[in-house]
């Protein structure tokens, strides 16, 4: 857990460098979801509902984030 926190730092750091503060939130929300998916295989971790809700806003917000910068 402490690498994947600081490499996700490092990587936020150069997304930062040459992006949005709006890039930053959607970089740290992947993280998270990145993490908890790494925590069910290693860790045995049962996923909420509740999660599985969160996980769904935040992918379909960073699509459409994406979708209008290609326009």
């Amino acid at each position: 857990m402490i690498i994947n926190h600081a490499l996700s730092g490092i990587a936020v750091s150069m997304v930062m460098k040459y992006a949005d503060n709006i890039v930053k939130v959607y970089s740290r929300s992947v993280a998270m979801l990145l993490t908890a998916v790494v925590s069910v295989f290693l860790f045995n971790f049962h996923l909420s509902l509740a999660f599985f809700l969160g996980s769904t806003v935040v992918s379909v917000s960073v699509y459409l984030h994406s979708a209008g910068k290609l326009r």
